[in-house]
């Protein structure tokens, strides 16, 4: 068998060429870089570790407060001086004392400090309160 000659003819390449995935995988890891704050509701607080924090899935029957190191309270991510919060929970409570009640306390904060905020929930009128706890890292 004799080999042909076809003159200057590039032969064809089996590489793949990997610029477009790299561009793809970094406008996607941007994305999920912006995304990612946006998704944790209420004001960034330290939250106390425990060994096993029970899992509960969001709803839309969840009103979540946040409670700052230096005492400042949240709802949502708008701040409520002390009495103004008092009045807002009553203002809650009235129109849907149904809904689950979420406290983000910072670690820093003394037992005192959350049950203060836990009893003015209370007094809007609702019943269930839970904790948001992180779950301890193993070291």
């Amino acid at each position: 068998m004799a080999t042909q000659n076809f003159g200057n003819r590039h032969e064809t390449k089996s590489e793949i060429n990997v610029t477009p995935l790299v561009d793809v995988m970094l406008v996607l890891l941007i994305i999920f870089m912006v995304i990612t704050p946006m998704l944790q509701k209420g004001k960034p607080v330290l939250l106390p570790k425990t060994d096993r924090p029970d899992k509960k899935p969001e709803t839309d029957k969840e009103l979540l407060i946040s409670v700052q190191a230096d005492k400042t309270i949240f709802i949502d991510a708008k701040w409520y001086p002390d009495p103004e919060f008092a009045a807002k929970m009553r203002e809650y409570g009235e129109r849907s004392a149904s809904k689950d009640v979420l406290i983000k306390a910072d670690k820093q904060l003394n037992y005192g400090d959350v049950k203060k905020v836990m009893k003015m929930i209370k007094d809007g009128g609702f019943e269930k309160i839970a904790l948001i706890t992180e779950r301890k890292t193993e070291e």
